[in-house]
């Protein structure tokens, strides 16, 4: 997948911080537990987005919900020929991910504080995704589904990772809520909420089956649910599908 050689851009004002996010208060928890305890999922990535297993040159990738940046940061320093960029609502899990790609001295590797559910100024400009866990979280999961399929070119592919356990995949953000409790005033607030909803195998399923992708390949272990979806090479008039 051949790509021009801009750069994206996506300013930091995007992200509002009110109320105040778990992950800005408990950025360190998290990500201790993104480096140190969360599958890595890096194998299948690479063999989804890449089946040849060396991406073109000028490839573009992706991030979404980056944390600590260890994907964006992976990507870019395996493969130098990618462009990698990790897009995240926490401003100082983005500061934490940069730290780690300014000490590999990675000059291909960007991240941005910015707003999944909006990412307006890339449109046709991705040659890969990588959603690792974001769907826990985010308040509307089309709306981030349909960033992905309009940012992506014709031809991109995206990669998506879910947990299936729900108890398992509650503990980070118990702890968080935990933690925050704890050093915060009693009416403080939190734009999280109390406990991830984990997806349904058919709910998943009808998330990644709502786009016209020309392709979506879903599978499912002990632990995770996983979709690869790929964008049509024929450009599509998404103004006909999003208003549907």
């Amino acid at each position: 997948m051949m790509t021009g050689s801009h750069r994206y851009e996506l300013s930091d004002e995007s992200a509002s911080q009110s109320p105040e996010s778990l992950f800005e208060r408990c950025h360190w928890l998290y990500a201790l537990c993104r480096e140190y305890f969360f599958r890595d999922h890096t194998r299948e990535i690479t063999s989804a987005l890449f089946p040849s297993g060396n991406p073109a040159n000028g490839t573009k990738l992706l991030e979404l919900g980056c944390g600590p940046g260890l994907y964006a940061c992976r990507f870019a320093k395996d493969f130098p020929q990618v462009t990698a960029t990790g897009i995240d609502l926490s401003k100082r899990l983005i500061r934490r991910a940069r730290a780690r790609a300014a000490n590999l001295q990675l000059q291909n590797c960007t991240f941005l504080v910015g707003d999944a559910q909006a990412l307006s100024q890339l449109a046709h400009s991705v040659d890969a995704v990588i959603v690792s866990r974001l769907f826990l979280i985010v308040p509307d999961r089309e709306a981030v589904l349909t960033e992905i399929f309009r940012v992506l070119r014709p031809g991109g592919r995206c990669f998506i990772a879910e947990p299936t356990s729900g108890i398992v995949s509650r503990l980070p953000l118990s702890a968080m809520w935990v933690l925050a409790r704890m050093t915060a005033s009693p009416w403080e607030k939190f734009r999280e909420p109390q406990q991830v909803e984990v997806m349904r195998p058919g709910e998943f399923l009808k998330l990644v089956q709502g786009l016209p992708w020309a392709s979506v390949d879903v599978r499912r272990d002990d632990w995770y649910q996983y979709a690869v979806c790929e964008k049509s090479e024929a450009r599509i008039n998404e103004q006909s599908w999003s208003a549907a």
